[in-house]
């Protein structure tokens, strides 16, 4: 257990580490891929994918799903003792409490990795999306 709690201390410092570059250095737009990726700094003050939600929803949606998704692991998850399934669950608690403390605490989630067409993400949104994907892994190769 102790090694997936240090992982998520790991994935929320490196979290930390590029929204303090993005806020505080990041003083232009940096394009990677042209027409593609790049690197820009923005403010999200919405929940994924900029739905729209009133402050206080917001916050309390934020606190429930994040209260929703470890209830579930620790009742139903961890007992299967899979690698896969903690490493996914440390990336969706990585992800969620840290964008959530940014929007209880500062108002925001900062964003920074651009996707033309599509979203604006941080690495925190990306920790979530490879959960999900871990998630549907596990469950596509050992229940079917």
């Amino acid at each position: 257990m102790l090694r997936y709690i240090l992982l998520i201390i790991w994935l929320i410092s490196l979290d930390t580490i590029t929204k303090y570059w993005t806020e505080n250095i990041l003083s232009s737009t940096i394009t990677l891929i042209p027409g593609f990726l790049s690197l820009e700094y923005a403010k999200n003050i919405w929940i994924a994918f900029s739905v729209p939600l009133t402050w206080w929803a917001l916050k309390i949606v934020t606190v429930i799903l994040i209260f929703g998704i470890f209830t579930y692991y620790w009742k139903q998850e961890k007992s299967k003792n899979s690698t896969l399934l903690d490493v996914s669950y440390s990336l969706i608690f990585a992800g969620a409490i840290w964008n959530a403390w940014e929007r209880i605490f500062k108002g925001y989630v900062t964003d920074m990795i651009s996707v033309e067409y599509f979203a604006i993400f941080n690495l925190a949104d990306s920790y979530i999306s490879l959960w999900a994907l871990g998630i549907i892994y596990y469950y596509y190769r050992y229940n079917s």
